[in-house]
Order: C-alpha cells, then structure tokens, then sequence
C-alpha cells in the first residue's frame, strides 16, 4: 500500500505526465483547456490547488431541502390554476408564476385573476414567487387584498415579488417610469414588506438577462453584485438598516449544464455576497435566499427529449450549490407551451435528486473537492474584479444605461456562439448525435386565453374605480379591494417619462445548427465517398456523417473501395449536390485526386475532405476539392456554405 510519504508531489506527477506524452507534446496545449471566463482547467488538482481559507457552504435555511418552484405560464387564469393544482399534488412544493410581459405568461388583470390562479392553494403553506418586474407594487397591493379576502395575515404568506427594474429595463428594454420613479416604488415596497410581509421578499437580484444574453460566469456575479449594491444604497439612503435591506432580495440565477462552473457559480455567490454586505456594515441577518432555474438559453427544439440530460444536470447544479427554491423548466418548453409531459418530468427531475439521491439532506456537497473550491475561488476574484469596474464607473446603473454591460455582454456572446459553431461546445442532439428521425412532441394545448373575452367582459363589468393617486401601498391595497386593476394601480403611480433602453437578447445556444436543419424541405443529401475498406474509412465517415446531419443533411454512404467510376455513378444515384471524400491519409494520397475529379465531372457542386487540411492540397483542389472538415473547424459556417450550395446546385463554385 502506497503510503503518505510515497506518494508523488504534484511536481513529479508533471514530469511523468510530459514523458508520457512525448517529444514536441507541450503539457498546457494538450491537458489545460480555458473557460469563457479564462479560467485555466487543470487536469488534476490537489489540496495545493484549492484555497486554504475556503468558506464554509450554507446550508439551505429551509428546513427539508429546497422548495421545487413549477414554472407556472398558461395565460389562462384558469388553466393555470389546473397546472399548479396538478404540480403540487404531483410533488411540487412551490411555484414561479410568470406574468404575462408579451413573450407568454399568466395574464394577471386584477385581484380575480390572482384569485383564480391561485384557488385552492393553501398560501400559508406554499412559498409563492412571481416573475421578475419594475413594476410589483401594483402586484403586492393586489396579492395584499387577496390575502384580506381571504381572512389571511400577509405575515404568514411568503411570497417572492421579484422587483428588479435594472434587470427588467436590461431584458425588456423599458421601465413604466425613470430610474428616479424605480427607486422610489423600490423603496416603498420594501419598507411595506418589511413591516407588513414576514417572510416574504419584495426585491430581487436577478441574473438571469445576463446569462441569457450569453454572459459568462464572471459577469453573473459581477453584474449581480453590482446591481445588489445599487439597490442596497437605494434602501440604506431611504432609511432602512443594512439587514433590513438584504433581508427584501432575493437572488435569481439561470444554471446551465456545465456542472463544475455552475456549482462553482452558486457557491461562490454566497462568498460575494457576504463581502459586499460587510462592506456596507452588515454583520449578519437573514440567510442569502437564492432561486436558480435552468436556463432557456441551452434547451433545443430539435431532439427536444435531450433537453431532460440537459435540465437535469442543472437541477442536480443548482442542489449542490445550495439554492433555496429550484424551477426546472419542461424539456418540450422549447417548442411552446409545455405538455403535461413535460410538466411532469420538470417535477420528476427534482424529486429523484431530493428523495432518492439525498441531495436536500446534504449541505454543500462540494466542499473540500479540490477542483469545485478552485473554481469556486477563481470566479469570486473574478467577479469581484467585474463588480469594482463597474463601481469605478459610477454603479450599475449608469454601466447599463451607457452601453457598457450590452457591449460586454456581445463580446462574450460571440466568443460562446465561436464555440458552439466550432463544436468546442457541443450540444447533444443538435451539433453532434442528431437524430436520424425527427419525432414529434405530443400536441400541447394553445398557448392563448380562451377565456380572455369574459375576463374582460368582468372587469369592464364591474364599473369605475376611482382610486386618484396611489402614494403608498396601503392605499393601493385598498384599490385593488375595490376592483381596481394592476394596470389601473399603476397608472395611479405619479411617475415620470418612461426610460427606454435597447433590450438584451435572449439567445438559444442550438439555434445556430436548428436554423440550419430546418432549411429547406426535403432535406438535402450529401454523398460520403469513402475510400478504402470499411474499418479504414469508418472513423471518418461515422465523424462526416454525423457532422453533415447536425447541419440537416441526409447522408448517403457508398460502398467501400469503389474505382472513381463507381463512386462517380454512386453519386449520381444518390440525388446528392455535395460530397464528402472519407478514408485515412494513405488512402487519400493514392484515390482523393481521380475520386475529386470524377464526382465533380458528376455533378457535385461542392466536395470537402474528412481532415485538416495539409501540405499538398492544391492538386486536390486543382481536381475540384473545396475545403475540409475536422475536429475544432467551424461546422456552423461549412455547413452553411454547403446548404447554400446544395440550394443552388446550378451555380457555379466561386470558392
């Protein structure tokens, strides 16, 4: 048995590593890959590696684990209400109710329509987070006269009511007022919340439009701390204590499928989190309340049955990192309004990670692995970095209203894309293991109100409210009691001219390769010359074939070891435009030429090459060879270029 002192330091390790490699192998460039964030991931790491002042993870503060939080989005009232009665009897123990904002959502009018969404809902007992917005005073006015109604005490009910107007003004593009009117509005409700609400949160820190954009995990945290930080001084300088402040925020995250950067991600939020609120003087309070979601952005309407691999990995994240409430999203949520399929797996997801791998017993799993608290590390500095330049630069507010953030956000948006379109990223059942047969998702109900015209017949029906203007939230409260709308609520609001903003995007990670493969129909063929016997081409043609699919090609494979004839009459069988030449190099060196010059004398339009290219490629291109096709090369564009050919098959070739 190998004891302490025998084995090998991690200087040792190396040497071994870089002999086994061999000669002109370099240890970095084969063994150390880069995040997006430009983090360094080692092959190995040891306790040298981790930090030794690495705090302690926090426990969920919820007594059980964490709250599953059904994403709840029919803008039927009712029909809503039926999905959040069906998750929670299904095992759901909390729910995300988004408002309607013009991309789908529960279309919330005024204090019936939270009635019936939430009808047979014991409140008391059921953590309730709404969609994050500026505008949730008339919200919390609304739910407040929900709760009169229904002899309960608003102290007993938590309720999440997610107003984050520097999140909202970044994602949608506008506020209802200015900065100034956001401020303010924010500062009332908190103050309501806190003598009002019990447990319940009025603010909220979303980071969400920043991954979605297609930010890495440093700008996360960085611009979520920042904006922390700019709301903190909206409600200290209002009059409210440090604990006071934080104790209204709660944090929202988007959690991806890359599980060490986004465990890493959560827990370095609560390390941040609390620097920043010692740096405002807090000494304690309330625990940080973090809901996380898997995020849109890597959900893919083609295969859509992968998304599950996909979602899973981030629930399993988001468990390990220590959120308080998790949404999983349907894995057909990305083709519309989710199935009770779908529905049903999103919740299934949660409970086999809570009740049978234990996860909600375990707190913070991660600590002491080695690599998690590197990472860990390296992306609080990192976010720490982010959040003093934009602090230098005036606050989070003004980053965002001059063009900082979205020019940031665009930069690291085209370097995510450069890897998705290269396949660094790969994308499972989109850029690499398509389907060979598309199947299709069972029919979802409409995602549209059939009830909408009677709900509008009622409120129209109910009369003139005069409600004059709202000046607190009590006085709204007793609005939204006497039938006034949320819209009727704020418009009562005095606010200034609305501030507009150019929105962030919200990006799909398989959009590049889904647009691609659904071009035009029928689906093109490609033909795959292979060349050689079938254990030498195999490797490449598998490679090829899998490839020319993720750009919605049919492949035709030929025969093996065909004379430049046959694959030229194989070819013209195939009702191919495109062909691509596979075999091992030796093999390429005796056929690729005459099998170039014959499948172009058929009437291939565009030939490429199963390798990088290499010395002595301009007699194949000399013989009609277009270009080539390999690990790393940008299969987004070639296969592009090859649609377009294929497209237009009577155009000459100008490449």
């Amino acid at each position: 048995m190998t004891t302490m002192s025998q084995r090998p330091t991690p200087e040792k390790w190396r040497l071994r590593v870089e002999r086994e490699l061999g000669p002109g192998q370099d240890f970095e460039r084969s063994l150390v890959t880069r995040t997006l964030e430009g983090i360094d991931v080692q092959p190995l790491y040891t306790a040298e590696a981790a930090p030794e002042d690495a705090p302690a993870g926090a426990v969920s503060p919820r007594s059980g684990g964490w709250a599953i939080a059904q994403r709840i989005d029919h803008p039927a009232p009712k029909v809503a209400n039926q999905h959040l009665l069906e998750d929670l009897a299904g095992g759901a123990s909390g729910c995300l109710i988004e408002r309607a904002s013009g991309s789908g959502g529960v279309e919330l009018e005024w204090l019936h329509d939270l009635d019936q969404v939430l009808d047979g809902v014991y409140l008391e007992a059921v953590p309730i987070a709404f969609g994050t917005s500026a505008d949730a005073l008339p919200l919390a006015a609304t739910f407040a006269a929900l709760c009169a109604d229904r002899g309960l005490d608003p102290g007993s009910v938590e309720a999440h009511l997610g107003m984050d107007p520097l999140a909202t003004l970044a994602a949608r593009g506008s506020l209802p007022g200015d900065l100034v009117d956001a401020r303010r509005e924010a500062c009332t409700l908190a103050e309501h919340a806190t003598a009002n609400m019990g447990p319940s949160r009025a603010l909220a820190v979303d980071a969400s439009p920043w991954y979605r954009a297609g930010g890495h995990a440093l700008q996360e945290l960085g611009y979520a701390l920042a904006s922390y930080a700019e709301m903190m001084r909206w409600l200290t300088s209002a009059g409210m204590t440090v604990e006071q402040a934080d104790r209204q925020f709660v944090w929202r995250f988007d959690v991806g499928h890359d599980l060490l950067t986004e465990v890493a991600k959560l827990r370095a939020l609560r390390v941040l989190h609390a620097k920043v609120l010692g740096a405002f003087g807090g000494t304690g309070g309330a625990p940080l309340v973090l809901h996380a979601t898997t995020s849109p952005r890597g959900l893919a309407r083609r295969d859509h049955w992968t998304n599950m691999l996909r979602t899973t990995l981030g629930a399993f994240a988001a468990s390990m990192g220590g959120a308080d409430l998790i949404t999983t999203l349907p894995h057909d949520s990305s083709r519309g309004a989710a199935g009770a399929l779908g529905r049903r797996n999103a919740r299934n997801i949660q409970l086999v990670l809570a009740r049978e791998a234990r996860l909600d017993h375990v707190g913070d799993p991660a600590r002491g692995a080695h690599a998690f608290e590197a990472r860990t590390d390296a992306l609080a500095r990192g976010a720490w970095k982010v959040m003093q330049e934009i602090e230098a630069r005036g606050g989070f507010a003004e980053s965002l209203a001059g063009g900082d953030v979205a020019e940031a956000l665009g930069r690291s948006r085209e370097a995510l894309m450069r890897e998705v379109s290269t396949r660094r990223r790969p994308i499972v059942g989109v850029s690499v293991f398509p389907p060979i047969e598309e199947t299709e998702l069972e029919q979802a109900e409409p995602a549209e109100d059939p009830t909408r015209a009677a709900r509008r017949a009622r409120l129209a029906a109910r009369g003139d409210v005069v409600i004059g203007a709202v000046e607190d939230v009590l006085h709204g409260i007793q609005a939204a009691a006497a039938g006034a709308s949320m819209e009727e609520l704020g418009d009562g609001l005095v606010r200034g001219a609305p501030v507009t903003l150019a929105p962030l995007p919200s990006i799909s990670e398989a959009g590049v390769f889904e647009e691609l493969a659904a071009g035009a129909q029928p689906a093109p063929v490609a033909f795959l010359a292979c060349l050689g016997s079938l254990p030498d081409h195999g490797p490449r043609a598998a490679f090829a074939n899998d490839l020319l699919r993720a750009g919605g090609f049919l492949a035709a494979q030929s025969e093996p070891s065909l004379s430049p004839e046959a694959l030229a009459d194989a070819f013209k069988a195939s009702g191919a435009d495109v062909a691509c030449l596979c075999g091992t190099d030796a093999d390429y060196e005796l056929h690729a030429e005459p099998a170039c010059a014959a499948l172009r004398a058929a009437g291939a339009a565009s030939i490429v090459m199963a390798r990088r290219p290499a010395d002595g490629d301009e007699a194949l291109r000399a013989a009609g060879l277009s270009g080539h096709v390999f690990m790393g090369c940008d299969a987004a564009k070639i296969l592009g270029e090859l649609r377009s050919t294929a497209a237009t098959p009577s155009q000459p070739e100008t490449r």
